[in-house]
């Protein structure tokens, strides 16, 4: 039976340029990689960002419990100007691999495929070892979903996931992310009464009303914080008034914000409280206000089980990190899984969306030895 060398393989998905969904044949060359090595392959089809739509694929080795499965995603960003080596070359060089990709997070899937595929060939095992690999993390995240809504309908439970997001910080292992914040987008429309700015009382400002609303939300204190997250956190990341005169008050003024809000939260109940201290601050100074959410993703974090606290063994002895158990970072596939128990555990993200994005070769290595100890300590 194939082995895979993580080096190799993680080269050779990164020359697959695959931004946004774009497939451009990733999902054909991982499928026959894992046939060869006896997985049944399926190919799950989603919404693209484009008129495609977009390839994600299901793998899965045995029909037996227990089921552990590895997650992960082919898409990369942009940001492709003024590279030292061209960013989808996959060029190895001076210890390390060069490339779009390389840490997030087609090395990380490059590792667990050459960890699993060693395993397989060597051990006998009673089990079951799924893939899964999505087309759109970084953007529309349609991919998961539809995979997990797969497994649904063909009721294949999955009893531990381990999501290969770059998750290492200063060394591979030393952070292991066991939840994710939530993730919610806001725009607030504040509408007053035009009028000449020479003339006071016969216009509403509603720039005024919109610098008060912001002072608010920002000086609320929403909690503070869990043992795994940090406060909730408001941010105002665009304020747009459309206003040609600097002598004209203008009918409206529209601000844009980001909250990232710990596990002590649901979506509907901020929404809730976020929009009754606008509405307050809006009432008192006589203006109307439309107010815009979009949710990306709800809080969430796995409770430390035996799996967790088996894997943070196995990066001690591998690596010798003792590593922390957090929920830094923005949102990833992590959170489509419901009620999975999981982790994010992989490269590190040093140079994660940076132009000359590049992975040591040995944190490569120490993530494949770590992935392999996971499997043998599992079965």
């Amino acid at each position: 039976m194939k082995t895979y060398n993580e080096v190799k393989l993680a080269q050779e998905l990164i020359r697959f340029p695959t931004i946004k969904t774009e497939d451009k044949g990733i999902m054909k060359f991982l499928s026959k990689k894992l046939n060869d090595i006896g997985f049944k392959c399926t190919v799950i089809k989603s919404k693209g960002t484009g008129p495609k739509l977009a390839l994600n694929l299901y793998a899965r080795f045995g029909k037996s419990k227990p089921h552990i499965n590895f997650l992960g995603h082919t898409d990369v960003v942009a940001n492709l100007n003024n590279w030292k080596i061209p960013p989808f070359k996959g060029v190895v060089r001076n210890g390390y691999l060069n490339g779009r990709g390389s840490q997030d997070m087609k090395g990380g899937i490059a590792c667990f495929i050459s960890a699993i595929s060693k395993f397989i060939k060597n051990k006998k095992f009673k089990g079951s070892i799924s893939i899964i690999i999505t087309a759109d993390e970084e953007t529309t995240g349609y991919g998961c979903p539809a995979t997990i809504k797969y497994l649904k309908k063909r009721r294949e439970k999955i009893d531990f996931s381990i999501v290969a997001e770059p998750s290492s910080n200063i060394s591979v292992g030393d952070e292991i992310r066991i939840g994710r914040r939530g993730s919610m987008n806001g725009i607030v429309t504040v509408y007053g009464k035009s009028g000449h700015s020479a003339f006071t009382g016969s216009y509403i400002n509603p720039c005024t009303a919109l610098a008060k609303i912001i002072a608010k939300l920002k000086s609320a204190s929403l909690d503070n914080g869990t043992k795994f997250m940090p406060p909730s956190n408001l941010e105002f990341t665009k304020i747009n008034v459309d206003n040609l005169s600097e002598n004209v008050v203008p009918q409206s003024a529209s601000a844009k914000f980001n909250i990232r809000f710990n596990s002590k939260h649901k979506s509907a109940s901020l929404k809730k409280k976020l929009s009754k201290i606008i509405n307050a601050v809006a009432k008192k100074e006589k203006c109307k206000t439309k107010i815009e959410y979009r949710v990306s993703g709800e809080a969430f974090y796995t409770k430390p089980n035996k799996e967790i606290y088996m894997v943070k063994k196995i990066v001690k002895k591998v690596t010798g990190n003792s590593a922390k158990l957090n929920c830094r970072g923005g949102t990833s596939d992590s959170r489509f899984l419901g009620s999975i128990p999981r982790l994010e555990l992989g490269l590190r993200n040093t140079t994660i969306h940076m132009v000359d994005e590049r992975s040591p070769i040995s944190d490569l290595k120490k993530l494949t030895k770590i992935y392999y100890n996971i499997l043998e300590n599992y079965f």
